[in-house]
């Protein structure tokens, strides 16, 4: 939603004028990729230098399961009032801009941990007949499922919420369009006189 008096093109306004666009997932594929690589090399150092498998915890596992989880039960929770359903209010402008964050920055962290734990799964399904490989690839499975899940889980969340400025320039919850933070400064909403 650009304004009449706006003179720098569509791609510059989106840079700096606190528009943030839908989550790529080419950026998606790229963070994995780079989480991949070095934790196959932390796994393969730890393997050849220290003679000892990486170790994995099932906390690990448990963590990220339960993130993915807990995300899931807010996007529940705010899917009605985002989709302003009869009978919900509508998410503060404030809440939903966290929200946003929220999603962002979870669909990133949770391919992170997935390309993390997939690389070190490779290095354990290399020695699989090892019963410490075998169930350090239990372990790194479990924790790059769970990634996955928060990342689908954030997805989600970013599709639900979109906020896009309507002819007047105001901010109007609607589902579809792109995300405007230009309205939230420090922690208050601005007021349109």
């Amino acid at each position: 939603c650009t304004r009449t008096g706006d003179s720098l093109p569509e791609s510059a306004l989106a840079a700096y004028s606190g528009r943030v666009t839908p989550t790529r997932p080419r950026l998606l594929v790229l963070i994995a990729l780079v989480s991949g690589v070095i934790g196959w090399v932390l796994a393969t150092i730890a393997d050849s230098v220290l003679s000892r498998y990486l170790p994995v915890p099932w906390s690990a596992a448990v963590a990220v399961w339960m993130l993915a989880v807990g995300l899931l039960m807010w996007t529940i929770v705010v899917r009605p009032r985002l989709a302003r359903r009869p009978g919900t209010t509508p998410l503060p402008s404030l809440v939903g801009a966290r929200t946003a964050a929220l999603a962002r920055a979870a669909s990133r962290v949770g391919v992170g941990v997935a390309g993390f734990y997939a690389g070190v799964l490779l290095v354990f399904v290399a020695d699989i007949p090892v019963p410490a490989a075998e169930a350090g690839a239990w372990t790194s499975g479990a924790t790059a499922s769970g990634g996955l899940a928060i990342m689908a889980v954030a997805l989600w969340l970013e599709h639900l919420w979109r906020i896009r400025c309507d002819d007047d320039d105001e901010e109007k919850l609607r589902p579809g369009g792109e995300i405007d933070l230009r309205g939230i400064a420090g922690g208050t909403e601005r007021t349109s006189a």
